[in-house]
């Protein structure tokens, strides 16, 4: 049996375990599967010794659709996980730690559509002073970046994230009205700004050029003929 029929067989497995009748959420969850490993493929950086694939995902859902999940949330996530695990392990990838897939909701999703990021760097635990892990973990921003051309969203990770057309950016787009390091976004301690690196063609922020913005959930950044928009969530 594949990986995939697998990992179906599993989930019927659960569904039938958690509801009396079908299970009929928009989103079904072999989609969020399929989604998720072309994520992996996509993200994976080739080392010296090893293919290094993302280890850390974020499903986005609509808020019908996560209200639809309920309780069977945290199970997908499980399988999801173990999924991913399998799919590294048949293509040879290399993992900075095992899967994790967590799922948020953001407004601007309809019924049915769904976006999925993926990250190389595994989710750091929330710790306080008394113990490994914190019952409630404070509220961090998780930022995402939807491109045109992308199958995936792009997880802000790091201080800085740069965009441009050399190989070494984090986020590469292949156009000639894109300079060699166009712009970057950049942490700041409630979220993320973006910034021009003195490009030949400028930055737009939601149609006005920028040389620095602060960034809020929903802007369109326009960086040569691409468009970008930023998503941003408390978790």
């Amino acid at each position: 049996m594949g990986i995939l029929a697998d990992f179906e067989d599993r989930i019927a497995r659960s569904i039938e375990g958690l509801f009396a009748g079908a299970f009929r959420a928009p989103v079904q969850p072999v989609e969020l599967a399929k989604a998720l490993a072309r994520a992996m493929d996509d993200g994976r950086v080739v080392g010296v010794d090893a293919v290094l694939a993302p280890c850390s995902f974020t499903v986005a859902l609509s808020e019908e659709d996560a209200d639809e999940f309920g309780d069977f949330t945290s199970t997908l996530a499980g399988e999801l996980a173990t999924y991913l695990a399998d799919h590294a392990r048949e293509r040879g990838y290399r993992l900075e730690g095992r899967p994790e897939v967590r799922f948020v909701t953001h407004e601007d999703l309809r019924l049915g559509r769904f976006r999925v990021a993926a990250s190389l760097v595994p989710a750091a635990p929330a710790r306080d002073a008394t113990g490994p892990r914190s019952a409630t973990p404070t509220a961090r921003v998780l930022a995402t970046v939807t491109v045109d051309d992308f199958d995936h969203d792009v997880v802000l990770d790091g201080d800085q994230v740069t965009v441009g057309r050399l190989k070494e950016c984090q986020i590469r787009l292949d156009d000639a009205n894109v300079s060699r390091r166009h712009a970057a976004f950049i942490r700041l301690p409630d979220g993320w700004a973006i910034e021009d690196l003195d490009s030949t063609n400028g930055t737009r922020v939601n149609g006005k050029s920028i040389t620095r913005a602060r960034l809020h959930d929903g802007d369109i950044i326009e960086i040569g003929l691409s468009r970008l928009v930023y998503h941003e969530s408390k978790e």
